[in-house]
């Protein structure tokens, strides 16, 4: 009687434990702290990360900031302290080697510019490290902590400078940039050298005797030679001379020299249509390049060397992240994860550091010992109150027999009852992949949706990373063929599951998740109730000719043809052309100040749809946003403004013809902020 009493007792607790939770609201998404980028102390004691902060009401717009703090390796939830806070961003923080000291990028009152700063772990106030010509941007330690090697951007011409300082203000479009030139600064000496003239550095990696450095080279200082022209080179640290060269096509991902030096690991792109850089290859100090496999069915984020043999890092197969060990030219050993993350740190302990989530929670630090993964840290301990949907890994067959798969966060009372209504996340890129971690932000919108009684799909349809070069090319050529064609095979799977009402389907995303929000409310119209359209392109022509990514839309996307050689087929496959088919309620949103798809892409399908429908759209413009929104409170009005048109258009008895929500929003709940 006792056992039985004591059950019902816990029954009831846990009932209660869940009627107590309250669904996500959209100002607990964007007060959500992230855990990121750990590191390690070189004796393996201490572990330090990064975690944002964000601006709420109480604050001056602006992006999070971002704070360092430190535990022991072995600490548990609530054993971290903070070492930099404040109303600032903290960045590049690493360890002196000596493991005195946290080291970080910093522009302190004793310096013109940005250098780095040395914390003392003891305590007492920062110092200054280096003394640069031109400031620091970013920088990397030799091992044996006698050197750092560090970017800074050149000076512009005299002639430029003089006429700025008389006030001439104008842009020389891509032609007014200024190299990043790599320097490394004598710690003892404290001297600096430029180690090169006449490129661009993007990235850059020691050998472990301090002698060379594998460094990624562009030609220009411009986002298009950075996305499709970086070429990987091993330079000589005392001369400057090149030692080696590698010419690989295309997109450029991590690298590393093997502990001995004889070898570098890197990852990079198939070929030079290859969308990602998530192919292993291994080179000799020779030139000779081994493919790890050319039919990988997956894709590798990060590499580097456990010792002169064995490579290690992360990689993904379709939602699931693994941890790896490879053995260049023989075999891979995969682990896969219970948490999603694309990064490891190694300790000199063994142990493993990472920045990681799960369906009911954002990124957290956790210890990985073995096959064992340890949450050291709670960000967000009012998650407890929050009611999570349960968050499922979907496999869709697709009307042509392909297989892909997604994620589909339900909702929070589990979907019993009438069917519900459904909304497409579809990511960007297309070269990009969701994983099985946390989705919900300001521009992914799943708990909070789940809350109200929605199912929320994100899909890694073809054109998707991970799952291997073949699966992310899939696009090409076909543009919103069977890339789209996957989105109506998987609604029309979850319909005949009983879990949706069909006729009550959403859709948005943003970049190219914009594009085919847009697609699908112009070309595919019947099949979708409502539409949000971020940062859209919606006339690949001009478009393209007004990116700063040209290039990479040229040699990766569309067949190595301009849009001048292939003007009908672009037509056919932009949203534009079909704007007067619209029966789709549109809300469109972007940035005035947007590099990647000119403020004129939304602003074009909107005028056309205004005037050429009678079907509700609206256009939102953020003043000085770029691809995506940096600003918190731009962020919010996003947020709140997509769920209150998916809302309007979603609920029962709405129409396609029902008249807009107002235009103004109520922020009275950011403001309670405060």
């Amino acid at each position: 009687m006792t056992r039985i009493t004591s059950s019902l007792f816990v029954l009831f607790l846990l009932a209660g434990l869940l009627a107590a939770q309250t669904p996500m609201t959209p100002i607990q998404a964007v007060s959500l702290r992230r855990v990121s980028s750990p590191i390690v102390s070189p004796d393996g004691a201490w572990v330090a990360f990064f975690r944002s902060e964000p601006r709420l009401a109480g604050d001056a717009p602006g992006s999070d900031y971002r704070h360092l703090w430190i535990m022991p390796a072995d600490g548990r939830p609530g054993d971290e302290r903070r070492l930099l806070g404040g109303k600032r961003s903290v960045s590049g923080a690493a360890f002196s080697p000596d493991g005195k000291s946290i080291t970080y990028v910093h522009r302190g009152p004793d310096a013109p510019h940005r250098e780095v700063y040395a914390l003392p772990l003891t305590g007492g106030e920062p110092v200054r490290v280096t003394r640069s010509k031109r400031g620091v941007s970013s920088y990397h330690w030799s091992a044996d902590g006698r050197q750092i090697a560090y970017a800074a951007s050149d000076p512009q011409p005299a002639a430029r400078s003089a006429a700025r300082e008389l006030g001439f203000g104008q842009e020389m479009f891509e032609e007014d940039w200024a190299h990043v030139s790599l320097w490394v600064w004598d710690v003892a000496k404290q001297t600096t050298r430029q180690l090169t003239r006449g490129v661009t550095v993007t990235a850059y990696e020691w050998s472990a005797d301090g002698s060379k450095l594998a460094v990624g080279l562009i030609p220009k200082h411009l986002v298009d030679d950075s996305y499709m022209f970086v070429r990987l080179h091993v330079l000589n640290v005392r001369t400057g001379a090149t030692e080696l060269k590698i010419d690989n096509p295309g997109k450029l991902g991590a690298f590393a020299l093997s502990p001995d030096g004889r070898r570098l690991a890197y990852l990079g792109a198939q070929n030079k249509r290859d969308p990602h850089a998530g192919m292993l290859y291994v080179a000799d100090m020779a030139g000779k390049i081994t493919a790890f496999d050319d039919d990988f069915r997956g894709m590798f984020h990060t590499v580097r060397w456990l010792n002169d043999e064995v490579l290690e890092g992360v990689l993904s197969r379709g939602v699931t992240p693994h941890r790896y060990r490879a053995w260049p030219g023989m075999y891979l050993q995969t682990h896969a994860a219970p948490v999603a993350y694309r990064a490891t740190t190694r300790a000199s302990t063994g142990t493993l550091f990472c920045a990681a989530s799960t369906g009911s929670h954002a990124d957290e630090l956790y210890r990985i010992q073995g096959d064992v993964h340890v949450r050291m840290t709670n960000s967000n301990p009012w998650l407890k109150d929050v009611a999570l949907g349960a968050q499922t890994v979907e496999k869709i067959k697709a009307r042509d027999g392909l297989e892909f798969e997604g994620l589909l966060i339900h909702p929070t009372d589990g979907g019993k009852g009438e069917r519900r209504p459904l909304v497409v996340v579809v990511h960007g890129g297309p070269e990009s992949h969701h994983s099985n971690g946390w989705l919900t932000s300001y521009s992914y919108w799943g708990q909070i949706l789940a809350g109200r009684g929605y199912y929320v799909w994100y899909p890694n349809y073809r054109a998707s990373t991970g799952h291997g070069v073949k699966f992310a090319m899939a696009d090409h050529g076909d543009p919103m063929g069977g890339e789209f064609t996957d989105h109506l095979d998987a609604i029309a799977a979850f319909a005949k599951r009983g879990l949706i009402d069909d006729e009550r389907v959403g859709i948005g995303g943003g970049s190219y998740g914009g594009y085919t929000a847009a697609w699908a409310a112009t070309r595919q119209t019947d099949h979708f109730a409502c539409a949000v359209s971020f940062v859209p392109f919606v006339d690949i022509r001009t478009k393209w000719m007004t990116s700063d990514i040209p290039w990479e839309f040229y040699l990766v996307h569309y067949e190595e043809k301009w849009p001048w050689q292939q003007e009908q087929f672009l037509r056919e496959r932009s949203p534009l052309t079909y704007a007067t088919n619209c029966r789709t309620p549109l809300l469109l949103l972007g940035g005035t100040a947007d590099p990647r798809v000119h403020p004129s892409q939304p602003h074009m399908l909107y005028r056309a749809v205004q005037r050429g429908t009678k079907t509700p759209v609206r256009y939102i413009r953020y003043p000085g946003e770029g691809h995506g929104n940096r600003i918190n409170t731009n962020r919010y009005d996003y947020l709140i403004r997509t769920l209150r048109w998916l809302d309007h258009y979603l609920t029962p008895g709405a129409t396609r013809t029902t008249a807009p929500p107002p235009v103004d929003l109520d922020y009275s709940e950011w403001a309670a902020t405060k």
